[in-house]
Order: structure tokens, then sequence, then C-alpha cells
């Protein structure tokens, strides 16, 4: 809804008059029926129903199974709340109780509810009392969860001489009927499990929409002429969010734009390959691996033009890894939709939870669920943007560039995790280094997909450096065996659509190139800080990529005390300043938006940066200084080296990388269980040592790596299951202890990835789906989900001379912050905020967040 009252309420508190609630109930069936005249969405549910289609009969019914959705309000103690004539009695909610139906009828009452319900005639419509009673769920259940039935309470629905329940419910439902006669015909609905928990997606999305009073405004609730009113605002409505995109579906239907044309240049070998793919005839996932800076994007964006051109997508999810990520594509991707739709593009939006902006314009959450836009950009926006305005509608965009959270929360039993998916059949998917996600991620990810295909969609997967077994596991295939595995072609574009897959390789953008890697053995932070500044004198523009925020934060005041000259540095606002992700949100965009613009300048620079800085982000340096970290990785950080065609620094003609590894042997940090704990954040943000011991020997092996030839032969070699566990018996001792934790620890997150989704083959009436409040506590915090944020007063003043209203604040640093957890003692000085926050002194300033005695 948007807001702690429901429109609905509002209307009832301004009018008095229970006729407000059938009202409503016609707003929202009308927004069910715009939404299912999208063909693309509608084809969608259908798949998952096992039929073609949906038609009109159907639709019509559906249209009032959702209007039939907040009925429970008519119930006295809900209009208790709200009513000051409704009579005695205590106050109630109006989803358990009207669920409270659907147990067998036990008195004349709850018989009377259910025939003003008409149930007897919607059982013509299913196969079966079990069918109904799945789709009522799916319609009562509009809250985004479950509710458990209570028992049946006579005392809600006993009419008193002021007010009539049972007539009040009759009422809302005649007019639905009357609202959609057609409804007596077609076939019978779709009776599968998967199409129920698509509707409830579906009937969620309706309620959203309208219960939002821009476009369906207070009314007397005696208008005659409702249901016609509805109809047009549902349309327009549906139309001007973004939640359906035929209507700028039309320039690209008339002429689709060459490649060429679209981006300025010819296409590369990997862009070639894909805009050559055949237009799929049914579901499709294509799996494009390609070098770092084959222009993997821009191919991506080309097949989402293809297939919406097509009509067989009705809109975009670009999926990234990490939120610096999704802002950098975010403009890429902006810029290609104003080039490909001309003057009436698609909205879109940024799907980053704490930035709010659509069209390339940012705007500001105000309090009371209220959104400021910039006063010229207002009017446009107000529609435009509102998909953007809550996380929770993200996926009802047209063209949505986001984290990867946010589609796996499509999968999970978390709140309103129905709504995301729903909407999300309509879009190509596309997940950007999808090789990033861990086991638990992982599964999450591959019953997303799975959901995807099923109901006739298309995703398309990227990545540089993906194993054999994760892309097995995502084509639903067996996993290889280790020389087929090695000798696969690199780079590849692999296609699974009717029921086969077929892959095919594909030519290196620019041929081999040659990186040269040092290892070094750090003795403290000034060693390394001497080495980037020693590259930076000679010209080069140079990373120091860190595993650890901490690490970051200690190298930084040590770099800028040795610098001998400041310009050398990064800086954001004239302040120099790391780049990680631990930063208020405008400061973010301040440091993401002074990184692109100042390795877009000529001159040296040095940046001490996070994982921030490793994917999907188009930067470019001459020199790498990075710790240890698996070769996946590490070929991730290395695709920043001579990204972009321009004079190289003397000395820096070819590629260099310097990989700090620990001065002490890996297998020191292990104990005799196997748990490791080191330094540079191995055994906690890279936990299996193995991998890393592998990638380390690697390293050793070749001091010259040549990409793309090497890259499928040194991923293999840290992903693939048979060769990690012949290095674990080969070093013997801890490490097969190692080793067997480890595996076991993956094979216990993938199943507990997959206890934790949906699953859409159960019916909702069985009883076994329930969203535990605790559980997606826990589960929330496995995607980062758990952290808090720090809401000051009143703006404070940032580093970086923006105000600052709210920090995130990760779980780790107040692992025992409640939710409601707020700021104390706050201090502000010199551009530096200290407070307390559940229990813990942390302190905010240009360097980020940390704990205060850190």
């Amino acid at each position: 809804m948007n807001g702690p009252a429901t429109a609905w309420a509002k209307w009832s508190q301004a009018t008095g008059d229970w006729h407000a609630l059938a009202d409503h109930c016609l707003d929202v069936a009308a927004v069910c029926a715009a939404l299912l005249e999208n063909p693309i969405l509608r084809r969608r549910l259908a798949r998952l129903g096992r039929q073609d289609d949906l038609d009109p009969g159907q639709r019509s019914r559906l249209a009032i199974l959702a209007g039939l959705h907040d009925v429970g309000k008519a119930n006295r103690g809900f209009q208790n709340r709200i009513r000051p004539d409704a009579g005695p009695g205590s106050p109630a909610g109006h989803v358990g109780e009207v669920v409270s139906l659907l147990s067998p009828a036990g008195e004349p009452l709850q018989q009377a509810l259910l025939e003003a319900l008409r149930i007897d005639a919607m059982l013509r419509w299913c196969a079966g009392e079990d069918q109904l009673a799945r789709l009522l769920l799916a319609t009562f259940w509009h809250h985004g969860r479950p509710v458990e039935p209570p028992a049946f309470r006579r005392d809600l629905w006993r009419a008193t001489p002021e007010y009539d329940p049972v007539a009040a419910v009759r009422d809302a439902v005649a007019r639905l009927w009357r609202a959609f006669p057609q409804e007596q015909g077609g076939s019978p609905l779709p009776a599968t499990p998967e199409f129920a928990h698509a509707f409830m997606g579906l009937v969620t999305l309706a309620d959203w929409l309208g219960s939002d009073t821009r476009y369906f405004p207070l009314a007397s609730g005696r208008d005659p002429d409702r249901a016609g009113f509805a109809r047009t605002r549902a349309h327009k409505a549906v139309a001007r969010i973004g939640a359906d995109g035929r209507s700028f579906r039309g320039v690209l239907s008339a002429r689709l734009l060459e490649f060429h044309e679209l981006f300025g240049r010819d296409p590369r070998p990997a862009q070639r390959a894909l805009a050559a793919q055949p237009l799929p005839d049914g579901p499709s996932t294509l799996i494009l691996e390609a070098e770092t800076g084959s222009g993997k994007t821009e191919a991506a964006l080309y097949w989402f033009a293809r297939l919406f051109a097509a009509e067989l997508v009705d809109g975009l999810y670009f999926a990234l890894p990490t939120r610096a990520a999704a802002r950098q594509i975010y403009r890429r991707v902006e810029e290609a939709a104003r080039a490909l739709f001309g003057g009436n593009p698609p909205p879109v939006i940024l799907a980053v939870p704490g930035y709010l902006e659509v069209d390339g314009v940012s705007g500001r959450t105000l309090p009371g669920f209220e959104v400021l836009w910039p006063d010229d950009e207002a009017d446009r926006l107000r529609d435009r943007g509102w998909a953007a305005e809550r996380p929770k509608r993200y996926m009802a965009g047209t063209i949505v560039v986001g984290t990867v959270d946010q589609v796996l929360l499509s999968g999970l039993q978390v709140a309103h995790s129905h709504m995301r998916a729903a909407a999300l059949l309509r879009h190509l998917l596309v997940v950007d280094e999808v090789h990033a996600s861990d086991p638990y991620m992982g599964a999450i990810l591959e019953q997303v997909l799975e959901r995807h295909y099923r109901a006739g969609g298309h995703a398309l997967l990227l990545s540089a450096t993906l194993g054999g077994a994760a892309r097995a596991r995502f084509l639903r295939q067996p996993p290889p065996a280790p020389a087929e595995a090695t000798g696969t072609p690199y780079p590849l574009l692999t296609r699974r659509s009717g029921g086969a897959v077929e892959s095919r390789p594909v030519a290196p953008y620019a041929g081999d190139r040659e990186v040269e890697v040092t290892l070094l053995r750090p003795q403290d932070a000034a060693t390394i800080v001497r080495l980037a500044l020693d590259a930076a004198r000679a010209g080069a523009r140079v990373a120091v990529l860190r595993n650890l925020v901490r690490d970051v934060q200690r190298l930084q005041p040590v770099l800028e005390a040795l610098a001998p000259d400041p310009a050398l540095l990064f800086q954001c606002a004239g302040v120099p300043a790391p780049h990680h992700g631990r930063y208020a949100a405008p400061d973010r965009r301040l440091l993401d938006r002074a990184l692109e613009d100042r390795l877009g300048q000529d001159g040296p620079v040095v940046v001490a940066a996070t994982q921030t800085i490793e994917q999907s982000l188009d930067l470019d340096f001459d020199f790498l200084i990075t710790d240890l970290c698996p070769m996946d990785v590490l070929l991730q950080r290395l695709g920043r080296l001579h990204r972009h065609a321009r004079p190289r620094p003397p000395g820096y003609k070819t590629p260099k990388a310097v990989v700090l590894v620990p001065e002490r042997d890996l297998g020191s940090y292990l104990d005799e269980r196997g748990r490791a704990r080191g330094p540079m954040g191995l055994g906690a943000v890279y936990e299996d040592l193995t991998v890393v011991e592998a990638t380390r020997r690697l390293l050793e092996e070749h001091r010259t790596l040549r990409l793309p030839a090497e890259n499928r032969h040194l991923v293999e070699q840290v992903t693939h299951p048979e060769f990690l566990q012949e290095l674990a018996e080969e070093l013997g001792g801890a490490w097969r202890a190692h080793h067997t934790e480890q595996w076991g620890s993956t094979v216990s997150r993938r199943q507990l990835g997959g206890l934790n989704c949906v699953d859409w083959a159960q019916p909702l009436e069985d009883g076994r789906l329930s969203f535990d409040r605790g559980a997606e506590g826990r589960i929330g915090t496995r995607l980062g989900l758990g952290d808090r944020i720090a809401r000051f007063d009143r703006p404070r003043p940032g580093p970086f001379g923006q105000d600052v209203r709210e920090v995130p604040v990760p779980a780790r640093l107040v692992p025992d912050a409640p939710a409601d957890a707020e700021p104390e003692a706050v201090v502000e000085d010199d551009r530096c905020l200290r407070f307390r926050f559940g229990g813990s002194a942390l302190r905010y300033d240009r360097l980020g967040l940390r704990r205060d005695d850190e």
C-alpha cells in the first residue's frame, strides 16, 4: 500500500460510508484487468497454468477475484477502527478474518457470507473446491505474505441496526460482477499451483497501484459509474508507470537500429554473436562468457532491444553484483534507452535501495511516504517514478537497473516476494557477473531462473569467469568432467531453449594480451603505499584493491602521509578518500561520479578501494596492487587494466599487477579442525583457502598470464570440485579437514538457499507456505538485508559537503542492534560524525563508517 493507512481507510474516514469498500474493490479489479491486457504478462501466467493464453472470460473472472481482496474490511471489528457507528466490538484486521471463511462452514452466518461472496457460482469457474480455495487465498493474501486462518468469529460479522457486514459484502460483490459481465464465458481458470502463486503477486501489485490516490482519488462510494472511471484510470496508470511497455514499442517495431547505429561503433565478436542469435520461439536462457572489456553490457542491451521489438519481452531487469556497478551501468542503459526509443523512451529506473533515480533525475523520499522530485521534473516523474519509489515495486518498471539481491528476493520466503516475481516474469532478466554468487545466493538464483524459464520467460547471464560446474547448474545439466571443463572453448555463447542446450565458440575481442604478475609479501602499509606512489610518479593510474574495508581505511591515511603531492590521490569534492561501500547514499553517488570523472581525465592517480571497483565498472588502470583472492575474482580485477585504447606511461606498456600474499604459508591459518582465519579476509570474505591456495600456486607457475587464452584453464583449476579435491588430498592434514568442512558448508548453504525459496509447485492451500517473521530476518541477513540504518534526527554535515540524513550500518559492526535502533550521543566535529548505535561507538567521515576505536 502507499502508506501506513490504506487508501480505503482514508476513504472511509472521509465519507463515513461503507460503499467506499466497493469502490476500492472495483479499482483494484480494474487494475488487475488492465495488467492482464498486457499479452506478455498474461501469457507468462497462462503458461504457468499450462495454457497458451487467458481468454477474456478468464481475465474477467480473475479481475473479480482480485476485487475480492479487501472484502474482509467489511467486518465490524475493522469498521470499529474507522467508523463511529459500526456498533460495539473490539478492533480487528481484515485478512485473517476473511481467510477464516474458507474453513468448513459450521454455522448459518458463515454460510451467509459464502453466499454473499457467490462461492457456488465461482465454483463453476474452477476444476473443484481446492482450486477455488487456492485462488481465493492468493487474493486474500494480498499483503504479500501467507496468513494462518484463525477460527471464524461470529461477532465480527453479526448485523446490528446500524450496520450489516454481510450486506456490505453482498453489495461489493454485486458491483464487481456487474462491472465484469463477460465472466460467464471462457475456459476454466488454470488449476496449477504455479498459476496461483503468480496470481497472488499480480493481486498484490494491483492493490498497490489501485490504492494510490494519485490515480484513484477519494470518493463518496456512491458513483454509479465508478467501474467505468476505474477502468479508464487503471489503463492510464498501468501505462504511465511502465508496467505495460506496449506504448513504447512502436518505434522499435517500425525500425530497430543496427548495432553500430545505436552504439556508434561496429560490434565486437561477443556482441556480434549475440546480435546474430535467432529469436527464440519459446523460453530461453543464454549464457555469454567473454573477457572483460568485450562489450557484454552492450550485447545484452541489444539482445533486449531485439526481444522487446519482437514482443517477446515487455521490459528489462539488469542485475549487477554491487551498488557501484549498478549505478554505472544505469547511466549506460539510460543513454541506450534514449537512443533506442527516441523521444518516447520508457522510464529507466535505478533499483538500489537508498537511491531514488528515474531517467537520470534524482528524487528524495520525504516523511509520510511522499517523494520530492525537482520542480521542473515533478509532473513528468510523478508517474514514471512510481516503480522507483519503493523497493518492492522496482520490478513494475519497464527498464530497471539494480542489484541482484532484488532478483533473489523474488524467490525467497519474504514479504512481497510474489509481487516481485509476478512483475519480473515480463522482463528479460540479465544477470551480470553471475559467477559472483556464493553457494547460498547461487541456489536461489537457480530457482528464480527455472521459474522464469517455466513461465516462458527469457534470461541472459553474463560472466568473464564462470566455472563449468556453475554453468551446468544454471542450465540444469550434469557437471562436466575436469577434462571437458578445461577443454570448453572460451569465449563462449550457450543457449538453453526448447529443451535443448547448444554452445558455440566466440572469437576473442582483441586477441591475447599478457599481464605481468608479481607476488609480494608485504611488511606494512608503507611498503604498499610506496609501490603505488612510485608508479604514480612514473605517470601510471594505480588501483590498490584490498579485500577488507578496514584495510582500505587503514591504508588511506598512510597514502596521504607519504604522497609528495595530494593531486596524485583520488579525491571527492576536494577531499582525499578511498572508494568502498560503507558510505551514506549521497556520498556514494559523489564518490562514484568522482571516480569516473577522475579516470576520464589524463594524468596519474592512486585509488585505494575494495571490491566495489572490481566488477562491471568501466574503469581503466595501468597498474594494479591487489590482495590475494580466488583466481576468478582476480581475473575480474585484472580486467580493470588496459581496458581502453590510450597512451601508456613508460614501464606500463604491458599491464602489470602485484598480488599481495600473506607472510606465512596459508596452511598456518588453519586449525586442527580445518577452520580458517587469516589476514586479508582469508577465511572470512573468501572462506575456502583451498581455492586461494590453488590460485597462489597458479600465480607461482604463471608469472605472465595470457588472457583470454588461459582464462578457462585458470578458472577451472580453482573452481572445479575434482581439482580442489585433488589439491586437498595432496596437501593432507588440516587441508583435508578444511576441504571437507568447505564442501559441507557449500552443500548446506545450497540446501538452505533452496529451503528458503518459495516452492511454486506447492499449493497455497496445503499449509506448508509460511513466512515466519523471525525466519525472514535470518533470510535477509544472508543478503545483507539484516543491516541497519542509522537515521539522524536532522540532516548532519557529511565529509564531502553533503547533508547526511542516514548511514547504512553493516550488521557485523552492530551485531546486537535492534531493528529500531537510533543514533545516540551524536557529535559533529569538522566533517566527522561520532555516535553510538546499537551499543557500538561509530564514526563517519571521509574514510567511511567504522568503529570509533579503529
